[in-house]
């Protein structure tokens, strides 16, 4: 789920075997998350993925829409186009209020560049940075992880690019399991603990059947199932 909120409370590229990223189960779906900190609820993410064409090319548009409170101080929507087949970036926009600051940015994904531009206020800042190999879109998390071959044990590294930290590094371990209980009943999920290499990591609830992210835990904040969704899109 996304994740400039994360990558803010969590902290490197290496030519380590990519996983298979297999994004064609992972919706359509919508789910709506309690954003909550030591507990308490403070705001509420809506998580959308729909199924679309790019140029032809079968993809997921997905949007993840996180606000705090009246969302006066913190309120992010990113919408992620992927190809359905692998979750390959094409296209990316997030537009953001993050304190007194509002930001947006666009990127579009080549097969060796990404560019795009990131507007904060009155200040636009163009991007073009050249791609070694394949990357992923740092900003989407939970539903990237999802697409992974999980098991249990299992180390992963998948390499991206961020907008605010540049071409980066996800590293994830599966800790364990656990059973996350939902309106619909009880779902069997994987702990995931994900780091991008510096800090303490997160730890993602990725269900066994289907792969949809199911909650996280990060620093003494949370998403969980459920939450009030309205006036999110």
């Amino acid at each position: 789920m996304l994740a400039a909120f994360l990558i803010a409370l969590l902290g490197a590229q290496t030519n380590a075997s990519i996983p298979v990223v297999n994004g064609a189960g992972i919706g359509p779906l919508e789910q709506c998350f309690a954003m909550q900190r030591g507990g308490k609820t403070i705001g509420a993410t809506l998580q959308t993925i729909r199924a679309v064409e790019e140029n032809g090319v079968p993809a997921w548009d997905v949007v993840v829409h996180q606000r705090v409170g009246d969302g006066s101080r913190f309120d992010m929507r990113d919408h992620f186009v992927l190809q359905k087949r692998d979750l390959r970036p094409i296209r990316f926009d997030s537009a953001a209020v993050r304190g007194d600051q509002r930001q947006h940015v666009e990127l579009v994904y080549g097969t060796d560049h990404v560019t795009g531009k990131r507007v904060v206020g009155d200040t636009s800042t163009p991007i073009d940075v050249t791609l070694s190999g394949p990357v992923w879109e740092g900003d989407l998390w939970g539903v990237m992880f999802g697409a992974l071959p999980l098991r249990e044990g299992g180390s992963y590294r998948l390499p991206f690019f961020q907008y605010d930290k540049g071409l980066g590094e996800f590293e994830l371990n599966v800790s364990g399991s656990e059973t996350v209980e939902t309106p619909a009943g009880s779902v069997a999920v994987w702990t995931v603990d994900v780091t991008t290499g510096d800090g303490p990591p997160a730890t993602y609830l990725i269900s066994k059947q289907g792969g949809a992210e199911m909650g996280y835990r990060a620093q003494g904040f949370a998403n969980v199932l459920g939450g009030d969704c309205s006036g999110l899109s």
